[in-house]
């Protein structure tokens, strides 16, 4: 009978405050790596369906330049049906109007990583100022004139110098007033998609071969300017 108080002795005696410490400092380090994971999970989840929004946004201009020649949309002032553009991301109500009649919805025009973006104040700009939406990615058709022309995409046909799959049409608002990504300021104040935290991690591009590709921000280039309340704006992909 004397065997059990010894017994018991012994297996309290097996777990030490060390042992203990050690087994809060594991469970911390696989919370600490769950979270990581769980992170990593959610901004390729939301990179993924960017690209689908940008995929579907290609489609649909295929199907556009299937009614009009071969010509993707002209905001060179040339279409009566499009007002002359201005910054990358200001879409005329017509030109979304089409795109929707080809299967496009309100939400396939901003970017999951940016949901801000998606409110009634951008997409009804058009209350507010001219005749265009804005919406969360930046198009490089003709006569967008934040662009410089020979970034010009008029038609899916290989017209252009860079070959298709290396020509940009398309692509997420990445921008930033001096080095700041979070404050572009234009009417109201935005920021660029896909940040972690005050940087952005990169962005999708529509290219005119019509695939999507992720471009890390270490590969983004700065393209153009434009200039607004608060100060010069640059715009990257």
């Amino acid at each position: 009978m004397k065997c059990f108080p010894s017994q018991t002795r012994s297996i309290a005696g097996a777990i030490r405050p060390l042992d203990v410490a050690a087994i809060i400092c594991v469970l911390g380090v696989l919370a600490f790596l769950a979270v990581i994971s769980m992170s990593q999970f959610k901004a390729r989840s939301l990179r993924v369906r960017c690209q689908g929004n940008l995929m579907k946004i290609g489609e649909s201009l295929n199907l556009y330049a299937g009614d009009n020649h071969g010509q993707l949309p002209d905001f060179s002032g040339a279409d009566p049906r499009y007002a002359p553009g201005g910054w990358p991301w200001n879409m005329g109500t017509n030109l979304v109007t089409e795109l929707e009649a080809k299967g496009l919805t309100r939400e396939t025009f901003y970017c999951p990583a940016n949901p801000g973006m998606n409110d009634d104040r951008h997409w009804n700009f058009w209350r507010t100022m001219g005749t265009t939406r804005v919406i969360g990615y930046g198009m490089l058709f003709k006569g967008i004139s934040a662009a410089p022309p020979a970034s010009w995409v008029t038609r899916l046909e290989h017209k252009n110098p860079a070959a298709p799959s290396q020509t940009e049409l398309g692509f997420d608002s990445t921008a930033c007033i001096g080095d700041d990504y979070t404050r572009i300021q234009g009417l109201w104040i935005d920021r660029s998609n896909h940040m972690k935290d005050r940087r952005p991690l990169g962005g999708n591009v529509l290219c005119q071969d019509q695939h999507v590709e992720w471009r890390d921000f270490g590969r983004m280039q700065v393209r153009f300017q434009t200039f607004g309340p608060g100060g010069v704006i640059d715009w990257s992909y």
